[in-house]
């Protein structure tokens, strides 16, 4: 059957090992009553059987509005260019010219530590009025750190987000000045505050945000790398150079090889001829509705759910349940 990608509900009901684990009790989560970003908008138009839906269903489409807006993906997942297309890599993209997923990975560990920089995130936003996603390539980060990241919804006042410039210019930031700023209303500076103790206790206490513009109008992507060196003199005039010019590379190659392993929909999601049947399984699963869900109330066997929802991967070029919702709901709209 469907296997589920690593989102974040997974983390939602675990705790952080080590370190990070005892952090997050001097830090609890603030809990909200209104996500600022819910999952999406579904469909208002209910199919025939909404009526008889059961509890279980209403319960799984309200968890994937609460918590389906991130999705991790991995180097492992965007895997290795064919030799064709590293042979017409240009200069600008070395990435693209290594032969295996290990060493590319190994090459931009070193280039992150020889720019003086111990970690690195890369995420992908697509942002609309109802609905925001994030994509997250976890292979530079520790999983404690986007653990309590995101379960803490420090993402949602993160000043060094919302200072970057959108044009690509890179924005240099250290947590003692973020401390100084912090605004006068108290309940948002202890939210900021407990943002900027999570980063100092973590060694993440300089760094280079650096948000890339993407070609549609939805979409940004934001690079940061960070420094357990708290004075951020270190960061001179060509580290930050040499910092920007790798940001692009990075940024270059991962758009044009990470597209299908983020979810971003076809050019043309409309050109995708479905049966009733798969449009029927599509819109279930947008709806929330899990595997046994959607055979119950469609009169399918579980295998023939699997068949199908296979086979709506494959038409719409995605690799996993929450990247085919992401698509199906532009589809749908």
């Amino acid at each position: 059957m469907e296997h589920e990608c690593d989102t974040l509900p997974q983390w939602l009901t675990g705790t952080p090992q080590g370190a990070a684990g005892h952090a997050s009790a001097a830090h609890p989560a603030t809990p909200s009553a209104h996500p600022a970003y819910p999952a999406g908008t579904r469909d208002g138009v209910k199919p025939a059987h909404a009526a008889g839906a059961s509890k279980t269903s209403a319960r799984a489409a309200q968890g994937a509005a609460r918590t389906g807006f991130l999705t991790l993906f991995t180097e492992e997942e965007i895997g290795t260019p064919p030799p064709a297309a590293r042979r017409g890599a240009p200069l600008s993209g070395p990435l693209g010219r290594f032969g295996s997923t290990q060493d590319r990975i190994e090459f931009v560990r070193q280039r992150i530590r020889h720019l003086g920089f111990d970690s690195f995130s890369y995420t992908a936003t697509r942002t609309s009025a109802h609905h925001k996603t994030m994509y997250v390539l976890s292979s530079y980060e520790s999983q404690a750190w986007l653990t309590r990241y995101f379960r803490e919804r420090y993402f949602e006042l993160d000043p060094r987000v919302a200072l970057a410039s959108p044009t690509g210019l890179p924005l240099l930031w250290n947590t003692a000045d973020m401390r100084a700023d912090l605004p006068r209303a108290q309940a948002r500076s202890e939210r900021l505050g407990g943002l900027i103790d999570m980063l100092d206790a973590a060694g993440r206490k300089s760094g280079i945000l650096i948000q890339m513009p993407l070609p549609e109008p939805e979409l940004r992507a934001c690079l940061c790398f960070n420094s357990e060196i708290g004075n951020p003199r270190w960061m001179t005039e060509s580290i930050v150079a040499e910092t920007l010019m790798f940001a692009h590379a990075l940024h270059e190659f991962i758009w044009t090889h990470a597209k299908s392993v983020i979810g971003v929909a076809p050019a043309q999601p409309q050109s995708v001829a479905l049966s009733k049947l798969q449009h029927a399984v599509l819109r279930a699963v947008v709806q929330g509705q899990r595997d046994k869900e959607i055979a119950y109330f469609l009169g399918l066997s579980p295998h023939n759910v699997d068949y199908h929802l296979r086979r709506l991967r494959q038409l719409f070029n995605v690799r996993n349940r929450v990247q085919l919702i992401n698509v199906a709901q532009g589809y749908l709209s």
